[in-house]
C-alpha cells in the first residue's frame, strides 16, 4: 500500500541534501576511535551529510546503526514554547505551513534516508500521536514494507482531565519497524519488566523457595517452568507503569524546560530491548537529549540531532559526561 499527496517526493536519493561544509567537518573525525557527536543542524541534512561522509565507515566499522528512536513533530500547529522560562523562547515550530502534505513530504524523504542508514541487524522506533500516526504507519509500510512492523506500541501517559464532551486522547503511539527478521530483541531485559499485580500475586504466587522468594511453576509440553513474583512480567504492547513527564511524580527531578521531554524510563526500556551494550544508536530530533542519557547510562554509544539551539543548550546542560563533540552546521535555522 502507498499513500499518495500532492507533491509526494519521489526517488528520495541520500546524495540530494547533504552540506558539503557538515561532511568535511564528519571527515575530520578520527576513524581510529568512537567519539559520540551531538549534530547542531537541520535533520535530513544532516542524516544525508552522515551517509555521504567518511565517518559513515566509522560506524559501519563499529557494527552500524543498530538503533534508531526518532519523536518527530506531531503537527500541532503551533510553536512549543520552552516552560518556566522569564523570556518567552520557542523550542520549535510545529505549524508546517499549516501543511498535511508539507509534513508528509519532510518526514517521508527524512525516513527513507534513515532506512539508508539503519543496520540489517537494527530497529527503528518512531513515536508519535493520534494526528499523524495512522499517515505515518502507511508511509512506513511503503518503505520499510508492511512485513517488518515488529511493533505497535501504546504507551498510555495518561495525563489531564478527562473531556465530557469527547474521548480524551491519553496515549502515544510508538511504531516500530526493522528491515529483516534478523533484529535485535532482549525480552531478558530488566527494563522490559513490569510487576505483577495484587490479584496475581495472591492467587498464583502461593509457593515460597528456600530463600523467601515467591514463585509459581507452570508445566508447558512436559516440562516444569518456575516463575519469580520478585522477576515480574514481560510487558506487552500496552505500556501503562511507565509515568510521564508531566506526572507529579518522582520524575521531576529529570525535568527540564524542554517541552516535548520523555522520561529516561521509557527510553532505557527501548534502548535494552533492541540494542546491546556498545551498539550505536541514532537520535535524529533528540530534543532534550534523553534518549541521549539514557544510552549513556547503558554503555551504548550514540548520535544525536536537532536544529533548535534550545534543544543543544538543554543537552549540554544536562550530559554530565562531556567527552561528546558538538558539531555546528551551517546549514540550520536559528530558533
Amino acid at each position: 500500500m502507498r499513500l499518495t499527496w500532492k507533491n509526494k517526493p519521489q526517488d528520495v536519493n541520500y546524495r540530494d541534501h547533504c552540506d558539503e561544509d557538515l561532511v568535511r567537518k564528519l571527515n575530520k573525525l578520527p576513524s581510529n576511535k568512537w567519539i559520540d557527536i551531538l549534530i547542531h543542524s537541520e535533520n535530513t541534512t544532516a542524516v544525508s551529510s552522515l551517509l555521504n561522509s567518511s565517518f559513515r565507515n566509522t560506524v559501519d566499522n563499529y557494527g552500524g546503526v543498530k538503533l534508531i528512536y526518532i519523536d518527530p513533530p506531531y503537527l500541532t500547529g503551533k510553536s512549543q514554547m520552552m516552560k518556566k522560562d522569564e523570556v518567552k523562547k520557542v523550542a520549535f515550530d510545529d505549524k508546517y505551513n499549516n501543511s498535511l502534505e508539507e509534513y508528509l513530504s519532510q518526514i517521508f524523504v527524512h525516513l527513507s534516508l534513515l532506512k539508508n542508514i539503519l543496520s540489517e541487524a537494527g530497529s527503528i522506533y518512531i513515536h508519535v500521536d493520534y494526528r499523524t500516526s495512522s499517515y505515518i504507519k502507511v508511509i512506513m509500510d511503503e518503505i520499510f514494507g508492511s512485513h517488518n512492523l515488529k511493533g505497535y506500541i501504546i504507551w498510555n501517559i495518561d495525563n489531564g482531565a478527562k473531556s465530557r464532551k469527547f474521548w480524551s486522547n491519553q496515549h502515544n503511539d510508538i511504531l516500530v519497524y526493522s528491515k529483516t527478521n534478523k533484529f535485535i530483541f532482549n525480552a531478558e531485559s530488566e527494563f522490559l519488566k513490569t510487576q505483577f499485580s495484587d490479584v496475581s500475586l495472591k492467587t498464583h504466587f502461593r509457593k515460597i523457595d528456600k530463600n523467601g522468594r515467591n514463585y509459581r511453576e507452570r508445566k508447558i509440553n512436559s516440562k516444569s517452568y518456575r516463575y519469580y513474583a520478585d522477576e515480574g512480567k514481560l510487558v506487552g504492547s500496552v505500556w501503562n507503569d511507565l509515568k510521564s513527564m508531566k506526572a507529579n511524580s518522582p520524575l521531576m527531578k529529570e525535568y527540564t524546560p524542554y517541552p516535548t521531554q520523555k522520561p529516561i524510563s521509557l527510553l532505557n526500556r527501548i534502548i535494552s530491548a533492541s540494542s546491546d551494550p556498545g551498539d550505536i544508536i541514532l537520535d535524529t530530533f533528540c530534543g532534550s537529549g534523553t534518549s541521549l542519557i539514557a544510552a549513556a547510562n547503558l554503555n551504548r554509544k550514540w548520535i544525536g540531532v536537532d536544529i533548535g539551539d534550545q534543544s543543544i543548550s538543554t543537552i549540554n546542560k544536562r550530559m554530565d559526561d562531556k567527552t561528546y563533540q558538538l558539531i555546528n552546521s551551517n546549514y540550520k535555522l536559528r530558533s
